[in-house]
């Protein structure tokens, strides 16, 4: 094994076995290698019934003040908790990618409010068997690769557990959303604290899926609408179904249903839809002003980002912490969550490789969906 090896296994064990902050000397191929300022992971800190009660709690419309603030206290340190096994898992997807400049990994913890929400709208859904309160995406080029890399990973020497899958490749959901989705139940052989029934959602999507979904997340921002959790007004999700059916058919694959599989009469009933509510001008008119919060310097060393989205400014604020920082990253984005709905603004934690990458990864944020607008439009002749 070359050294580069050596040293990426070596600190992939480190990972697991460190979940809180260290400074240490290891040798390697005769060098000395100083680890230091490791992330502060959150542990969890409430029993399985704790966690269960809290999701309860918080379903309630009329749950007493004092309840209600300590369930967002134990939902906020269930979420925060993942943080952990889900860098694991996307450490390991990064060696993946390493060689291919074009595949995009991020990593995000599931915002509050989205958790909440997902809570009350499915009556049977548990706070404990939530699948998705971290997730990383795997954004790949072609629909070979989607299936190439999910199982590349799940063959891959890892410990983690392979709980669940949703293939909305084939089987494209009502909304048009298209991905694969795994669900693997974190596991480590060396150390339990994480062995808790910790899932993490790895949606794999190719560039043009990438590219609807987030379309379809700016709309829901500026609408202030979840109409990817199929709320909204009945002819803008009516007009995402129609182009994820035509990005479907650009990719060959299955359509989402109830669309006719004509890619002329898709086109003639988009063509009527945006005619009268003038999405793509809507989309195409958005403009996001970038205020980078970060000292020059830091920039490539940054690994976790708040996004802070501003409706009324449409502004875009960022701050940016450093590896060793988590904790307080963490503790400064629950602290914006709790004054979200006030201040009308939407936020986000994530931890990607660069601030091109975080780009990529979430244009939604930074308003750069022209790539969406421009292939809708060349089917519309517009």
């Amino acid at each position: 094994m070359s050294n580069l090896g050596a040293i990426l296994r070596f600190e992939a064990i480190l990972a697991e076995k460190l979940p809180e902050p260290a400074a240490l000397n290891y040798h390697l191929g005769g060098r000395l290698k100083v680890i230091t300022n490791q992330p502060k992971w959150k542990i969890v800190e409430y029993s399985r019934s704790q966690i269960i009660k809290a999701g309860k709690t918080i379903k309630k419309e009329d749950a007493p003040e004092r309840e209600a603030a300590q369930a967002t206290k134990i939902i906020d340190n269930w979420r925060a908790a993942h943080a952990f096994p889900m860098h694991v898992i996307y450490m390991h997807l990064r060696r993946m990618a390493a060689s291919h400049s074009d595949i995009i990994v991020a990593e995000r913890l599931k915002r509050l409010d989205s958790i909440v929400n997902k809570l009350k709208r499915e009556p049977s859904m548990s706070l404990w068997t939530m699948q998705d309160l971290g997730g990383c995406r795997f954004i790949v080029s072609s629909i070979d690769d989607i299936y190439k890399y999910a199982n590349e990973y799940e063959n891959s020497r890892k410990r983690h557990i392979l709980k669940s899958q949703y293939d909305y490749v084939q089987q494209p959901k009502a909304s048009g959303y298209r991905s694969l989705h795994r669900v693997y139940e974190y596991h480590s052989d060396s150390i339990d604290t994480y062995n808790r029934n910790m899932l993490i959602e790895i949606q794999f999507r190719t560039h043009l899926q990438h590219l609807w979904a987030t379309a379809v997340e700016t709309m829901g921002l500026f609408t202030k609408e979840a109409i990817k959790s199929g709320q909204g007004d009945a002819e803008v999700k009516r007009f995402f179904q129609l182009a994820s059916a035509l990005i479907a058919k650009k990719e060959n694959q299955p359509i989402p249903p109830n669309v006719v599989d004509d890619i002329d009469e898709i086109i003639s009933e988009l063509e009527g839809i945006n005619s009268k509510n003038n999405y793509l001008d809507f989309l195409s008119g958005i403009r996001v002003a970038v205020n980078f919060q970060t000292h020059k310097g830091k920039e490539k060393k940054a690994q976790y980002y708040i996004l802070i989205l501003n409706y009324n400014t449409k502004r875009l604020s960022i701050k940016s912490f450093m590896p060793s920082q988590f904790e307080e990253a963490n503790e400064v984005y629950s602290s914006i969550e709790s004054t979200r709905a006030e201040t009308k603004i939407d936020a986000v934690l994530v931890n990607v490789s660069s601030f091109k990458a975080l780009k990529s990864a979430y244009p939604n944020y930074f308003s750069d969906i022209g790539e969406f607008v421009d292939i809708i439009k060349s089917y519309l002749n517009l």
